[in-house]
C-alpha cells in the first residue's frame, strides 16, 4: 500500500501504581515499584503512514506542547537510526486522562514507537522499544504491563549517581530488575477520579520528588513490608482480605503518605467518600489523583458515589491481564 494509506491502531491499557519502593538514600537498589494493569480507562491511538510526524491528541487532558515536543523527537530519532521510509500520523483518543495516575506517558510512547517499526515493515523486540523510549527509570511496572498486562513486582536498579526522579526525567535508565509478573486475581476495581482536584505538572512531579527523597530508610523497610508480605502475598494467593488491610495500611506509609498530601483535605473527603459508601480500601495511584478502590459490591459503591459526587467521574473496571491490542486499519 502507498504511504499514508496504511493503518494500525493501538489500545493500551492504564496501570494502577500501588507505591514506589527504595525512596531512601539506599545502599543497594534505588526506586522499585508495585502495580498492575486494569482494563479501562484505555487509550485508543491510530496510526498511519506519513511524510512528516503529526500528533493530533483528542483527549480531555491531552498532552501539554513540550510533551509533544518530546515525543515527536523520539519518533524523529528511532526513525532516522532505522532508516525508516515513513514517518507517523498520530490521532490520540479514548478515556485514559494524562498526569492522573494512570500511566499514559508511558503507554503512549511504547505504541507510537511499536507502531513507527510496524508501519514500516519492522517488529520490534519489547527491550528494544522500552530503550528507546527512555521510559520505565522510575518503576518498571508501565514499561512491562504495557505489553503484558497483569501485576508487577520490580526492584529497581543499582544505586549510582542517579537522584530520585520521575520516570519522565530520567535520562538513558538502566532497566529495571523485575521480581515477579504474574497474573492479577479477577477481581471488581473501582475508579474514582476527583474532576475538581488539579492533577499535578511534570514541573510539579519534579519539585515534590527533589524536596521529599530521600526519606528515611526505617520509612521504606516499612513500605517494603506492606508491599512484599501483604500486596504481592496477597496477589499470589488471591487473598482479597489481605490485600485490601496491605492497600489501607500502604497509604499511611511515607512515600504514599506524602502524594496524598500533595491534596490536602479535597482528596480525603472524596476518600471518605468512598468509605462511606461501602469502599473496603481505598488507594491512590502513583502521583494521583485517581483513587481506586475495592469492595464488597464495587458496583453498588459506584452507583453511591455517582449520586453523592458529580463532581468526580466513577467506574467500575477490572485487572486486565493481557497488554495492549493491535489492529489493522
Amino acid at each position: 500500500m502507498g504511504r499514508g494509506q496504511k493503518r494500525l491502531t493501538i489500545t493500551a491499557h492504564p496501570r494502577i501504581h500501588l507505591t514506589l519502593l527504595a525512596m531512601h538514600a539506599g545502599e543497594y537498589r534505588i526506586n522499585g515499584g508495585i502495580g498492575f494493569a486494569i482494563a479501562d480507562p484505555a487509550c485508543e491511538l491510530v496510526f498511519s503512514g506519513a511524510s512528516i510526524f503529526s500528533i493530533d491528541d483528542q483527549r480531555i487532558d491531552p498532552l501539554s506542547p513540550g510533551e509533544l515536543k518530546r515525543l515527536s523527537a523520539i519518533l524523529q530519532a528511532e526513525q532516522k537510526q532505522h532508516g525508516f521510509a515513513n514517518a507517523l500520523a498520530v490521532v490520540i483518543d479514548g478515556r485514559m486522562r494524562t498526569h492522573s495516575g494512570f500511566g499514559s506517558g508511558t503507554a503512549i510512547s511504547l505504541a507510537c514507537l511499536e507502531a513507527l517499526h510496524r508501519l514500516n515493515g519492522s517488529i520490534p523486540s519489547p527491550a528494544a522499544l522500552i530503550s528507546a523510549s527512555g521510559r520505565g527509570g522510575t518503576s518498571g511496572v508501565g514499561i512491562h504491563t504495557y505489553f503484558s498486562g497483569g501485576c508487577v513486582f520490580d526492584l529497581g536498579r543499582l544505586v549510582g549517581i542517579d537522584q530520585h526522579e520521575p520516570s519522565h526525567q530520567v535520562a538513558a535508565p538502566q532497566p529495571q530488575l523485575v521480581m515477579d509478573h504474574l497474573s492479577m486475581p479477577k477481581w471488581d476495581i473501582g475508579i474514582c477520579i476527583p474532576l475538581g482536584i488539579p492533577h499535578k505538572t511534570e514541573a510539579e512531579e519534579r519539585t515534590f520528588f527533589e524536596r521529599t527523597c530521600p526519606l528515611p530508610a526505617d520509612a521504606v523497610y516499612e513500605t517494603l513490608h506492606h508491599s512484599l508480605f501483604g500486596l504481592y502475598a496477597a496477589i499470589r494467593e488471591a487473598d482479597r482480605a489481605t490485600f485490601c488491610r496491605a492497600l489501607r495500611a500502604i497509604q499511611e506509609c511515607a512515600w504514599k503518605k506524602a502524594e496524598r498530601l500533595e491534596y490536602g483535605p479535597a482528596l480525603a473527603e472524596v476518600e471518605q467518600s468512598l468509605y462511606g459508601c461501602g469502599a473496603e480500601a481505598v488507594g491512590m495511584s502513583s502521583l494521583g489523583p485517581t483513587l481506586f478502590f475495592l469492595a464488597d459490591n464495587v458496583a453498588d459503591v459506584v452507583s453511591k458515589m455517582q449520586s453523592a459526587h458529580p463532581d468526580c467521574e466513577c467506574f467500575l473496571t477490572h485487572p486486565a491481564n493481557g497488554g495492549r491490542s493491535l489492529r489493522d486499519g
